[in-house]
């Protein structure tokens, strides 16, 4: 039989960390071992672990606190002790279907490969607050490597506590870049450039909480992790792209675009509350979009916006903050 590990990388999440085990044990096809990589908590997180009452858990602690990418960095030197690997953040949760039907579908490839599920956003409560509009459903299916490259590049990213890898007891060919907002988006990414093989489970099994010790939130008031950075990787993956050489500059284009429209979410978001930090958002959306670009995908937003409240929605930025009253920015 072939072995299955699953890694939790934590630091502090001593609240969250018995529903994240629990939801391993509800699996109905349990990882073989899991691995707590503790980065120096001074909580109870290792109490927790050690007096789960369903689960056998080796647990290891960092001597020095090595940030969140140098122990998720950690955790992927265990890929060739193992068959399949499965990183697991101490605040998500996978569905008790998660291990069995991407272990199926990677059972049947020949290589290094990664499947992914799709993902629901949970509030602190674990309450299911998103996405309002869901994928439909179908059969597993591979996902063309240019096909995923761009949707990372356009960071309608998978999350990494929805992967599942085939390592065949080898390391996996990349590690996580430093560039905590988007670094599991490229790294995933480099992956399938790197010449994983990527298959898409589309089914709602993993769920992303949007909580206060997640990276997203930590970095939201770094102008440099929670802007720049997604343009960083943007750049980065977009060049892994295959295709003509003359597509390029469109494909950077649509890039600049996009950008400028996520980023003036972005300033929306602090236009009240720090109009200062709003404006340096903004300032860095015309530096890196232009100004032709950046003022199309800034009207694309106040466009949308507009038709949402026409439909008697709520805005984009009315979406986030309803969510933010459930876990307060830090």
């Amino acid at each position: 039989m072939p072995e299955v590990l699953t890694v939790i990388p934590t630091f502090n999440a001593a609240r969250f960390l018995p529903e994240t085990l629990d939801c391993l044990a509800r699996q109905t096809r349990r990882p073989d071992r899991i691995v707590v990589i503790d980065n120096g908590s001074t909580d109870e997180t290792e109490s927790m672990v050690r007096r789960h009452p369903q689960l056998r858990i080796e647990f290891r602690r960092n001597e020095t606190n090595i940030g969140v990418l140098g122990n998720l960095n950690r955790c992927l030197e265990l890929a060739s002790q193992t068959d399949y690997l499965h990183l697991l953040m101490a605040d998500d949760l996978v569905l008790p279907g998660f291990m069995a039907k991407t272990l199926h579908v990677l059972e049947q490839v020949h290589g290094q490969a990664l499947a992914y599920v799709l993902n629901e956003d949970i509030n602190q409560h674990g309450a299911v607050v998103g996405p309002a509009v869901r994928k439909p459903a179908g059969a597993p299916r591979r996902i063309p490597t240019a096909q995923f490259l761009r949707r990372q590049a356009t960071l309608e990213t998978v999350l990494l506590p929805g992967v599942l890898f085939r390592t065949q007891r080898r390391p996996l060919p990349c590690r996580f870049r430093p560039m905590p907002q988007i670094a599991d988006g490229v790294f995933l990414a480099e992956c399938a450039h790197s010449g994983l093989s990527v298959h898409e489970v589309p089914e709602y099994l993993c769920q992303y909480r949007l909580s206060d010790i997640n990276a997203s939130s930590r970095h939201r008031t770094q102008l440099d992790s929670f802007v720049r950075d997604e343009w960083r990787g943007m750049e980065q993956v977009s060049g892994w792209i295959p295709e003509p050489r003359g597509w390029r500059g469109v494909t950077r284009a649509i890039l600049r675009f996009r950008f400028a429209a996520r980023t003036e979410v972005k300033r929306q978001l602090f236009a009240d509350t720090l109009p200062d930090y709003a404006a340096e958002i903004d300032s860095v959306r015309r530096e890196i979009s232009g100004p032709i670009l950046g003022t199309l995908g800034l009207c694309a937003v106040r466009a949308r916006d507009l038709l949402r409240r026409i439909q008697g929605q709520p805005s984009r930025v009315e979406e986030i903050q309803r969510l933010q009253q459930h876990h307060p920015r830090p």
